[in-house]
């Protein structure tokens, strides 16, 4: 009786080297097919930042600036701190131009307390343009400390924003 041998013959050795031959080939050129499509950028992040500014009058100190050409994902966070002994409405808003995409978050900011805030909006630049971030509060409230403002857009390669 004889035992068949565990060694590859040399012809199954060539008919596996041709299907590997073929396989590489064929990853070869579906991968050229991806040399010419556009290749994803890293994104570029802007961020601004102020740990505590106080919030005396009617409209706070803000933030208004400009971001270039692209579409991004803007946030903005902070805490509200209410210093005074009366309860205080409180809206902050985060836009990216007059008639445009814009964020907001109202709160009601209990006595002696405090709260935080969060906004998200994203918006294509067709050009350059404006960013702004502020809250408001009624005139003659008392002074609000807005606490770790944080205010960061990060350009993305693609964006889609509709309804859901």
């Amino acid at each position: 009786m004889t035992m068949p041998s565990t060694a590859p013959s040399r012809r199954r050795g060539l008919r596996l080297s041709a299907l590997t031959a073929i396989a590489v080939a064929v990853a070869g050129t579906l991968l050229a097919g991806n040399v010419n499509s556009a290749e994803a950028v890293p994104p570029e992040v802007i961020s601004r930042w102020n740990n505590e500014l106080i919030h005396s009058n009617a409209i706070s100190p803000g933030l208004s600036t400009s971001l270039g050409t692209g579409a991004y994902t803007i946030t903005a966070k902070l805490y509200a701190e209410n210093t005074g002994s009366s309860a205080i409405n409180y809206l902050c808003t985060i836009g990216t131009g007059p008639n445009s995409d814009s964020d907001v978050t109202e709160v009601t900011l209990a006595p002696h307390s405090r709260h935080s805030i969060f906004l998200n909006v994203v918006h294509n630049y067709p050009g350059t343009g404006p960013l702004s971030f502020g809250c408001t509060k009624p005139a003659g409230t008392a002074q609000v400390r807005m606490k770790q403002v944080k205010i960061t857009a990060v350009k993305v390669n693609t964006l889609v924003n509709q309804p859901f």
